[in-house]
């Protein structure tokens, strides 16, 4: 079956770059893919058995191959933006920060890879590629400096309350590197009680959500050597909602906002004559709908205010 990668390869490049599909946000791109070959699946069954596509193996074998390169495509894609993020580990005002919990000792590669891995799962794939949608839109370098400048709600939840007494750049990579962990609020977790359980399902501070969170920190140092727990915690904690834990960190409010931004965002969207810019559009609705979707509406009306004000 290796023989027919490139040829597969070669198919998955130009389902990908479809131009009905370009201006989709990720995770858009790659659901549409799998519609496309569910919905055509008689066609292709027949395509694959010609000449020149794969016709020595079977259509289970030939979709097999389909999603595993459709999904090497997509971890290519991600690499980069992990790594352009965990470059900026060793900056000395984030490892002074974390001096008290035996400083930022992380293995960025390892643990690079521990993520890659992890998105082999759909599931996890799902969760992740909302967070590195939100590194690629960069919207934590280009909100926190104005976050901090104008020295509001926001500011006074990150830097007084969370802490975060560092240069604006820096308190951006503190809450990026923190949505890193976002996703593993959803990982399977085989505990005493039940197997494949998962964090968010349990109440934080509740014996059961302890013992799958122990579980999860133990995987992730094992992987990056070490990772604090205030970090991880942050990432963790942006997938409650701030209605039923209005004690989560700042960070965490801001990493929920911006990776459910990320889940519509679409670069360089052209706009109606009159139309409201795509970001101050979307905190407007949903500086509405807070109630029900958990984020803090009183972030979302201060981004809101912002994306107003710096035409975003």
């Amino acid at each position: 079956m290796e023989r027919y990668r490139s040829k597969m390869q070669e198919f998955v490049a130009k389902l990908w770059h479809n131009p009905n599909i370009q201006q989709l946000p990720l995770g858009r791109k790659e659901n549409h893919i799998l519609g496309f070959i569910q919905e055509n699946r008689d066609n292709l069954q027949q395509a694959f058995k010609t000449e020149g596509f794969f016709p020595e193996i079977s259509w289970d074998d030939a979709v097999r191959l389909l999603l595993t390169v459709l999904t090497d495509s997509i971890l290519d894609m991600a690499r980069p933006l992990i790594d352009e993020l965990l470059e900026r580990v060793n900056h000395p005002e984030l490892r002074d920060h974390f001096a008290s919990e035996g400083g930022l000792n992380v293995d960025t590669i390892a643990l690079r890879d521990y993520i890659l891995d992890k998105m082999r799962n759909k599931r996890m794939r799902d969760q992740y590629i909302s967070v590195l949608a939100s590194l690629e839109a960069g919207f934590y370098r280009r909100y926190l400096p104005p976050v901090i400048s104008y020295r509001k709600l926001i500011y006074i939840e990150l830097v007084r309350r969370d802490h975060l007494g560092m240069s604006a750049d820096v308190v951006a990579d503190y809450v990026a590197l923190a949505a890193l962990f976002r996703p593993l609020g959803s990982l399977p977790i085989d505990t005493a009680s039940q197997s494949g359980d998962v964090l968010m399902r349990h109440q934080p501070n509740s014996r059961s959500y302890k013992e799958i969170y122990n579980q999860i920190r133990d995987q992730v140092n094992t992987a990056a050597n070490h990772v604090p727990d205030s970090l991880l915690e942050t990432g963790l904690h942006s997938s409650l909602s701030v209605l039923d834990h209005p004690d989560i960190p700042g960070s965490s409010r801001l990493i929920n906002i911006f990776s459910t931004r990320a889940q519509e965002y679409v670069a360089n969207q052209k706009l109606d004559r009159g139309a409201e810019t795509p970001d101050k559009s979307w905190f407007n609705i949903n500086r509405r709908t807070a109630r029900l979707s958990g984020m803090d509406v009183r972030f979302l009306e201060e981004l809101y205010l912002i994306a107003g004000e710096e035409g975003w």
